[in-house]
Order: C-alpha cells, then structure tokens, then sequence
C-alpha cells in the first residue's frame, strides 16, 4: 500500500491516511461563523475520505479577517 494511504499519528491522534483538505477561503462564514453550507462542502471531503479537514481561514479579531 502507498505511503499517502496508510495511517499516520502524531501525538495521540491517529489520521486514516494522509490525504488532508488544507483551509480554503470560501467568504462563506456569517461574521466569523461557519454556516449550514460549510457543513455540506466540508462532509463531502469527509465521506470522500480525506484524513484531516481544515476549515476556512479564522481570526481572533475581526481586524484580523482577510475579509468581512
């Protein structure tokens, strides 16, 4: 078996295999909060298999927001 679809721990969490979705900017979130529509996009990487999913871009502060 390949190397990306073995499993892999770091620490004391174990991912399926290496094949991560890294944060996208979608300018989807409602002031600075996921929506119903990150859940659907995100679940399909999900049920695609990916081993790691990373949501959209954060901010602790709205001043550091790439967007509104």
């Amino acid at each position: 078996m390949s190397l990306l679809f073995s499993p892999l721990s770091i620490r004391s969490v174990t991912f399926r295999n290496r094949l991560w979705v890294s944060p996208m900017c979608m300018y989807s979130a409602v002031d600075g909060l996921v929506q119903e529509w990150h859940h659907t996009h995100l679940a399909q990487f999900a049920s695609g298999g990916a081993g790691l999913i990373v949501a959209e871009a954060t901010a602790v502060l709205p001043e550091g927001r790439i967007s509104p």
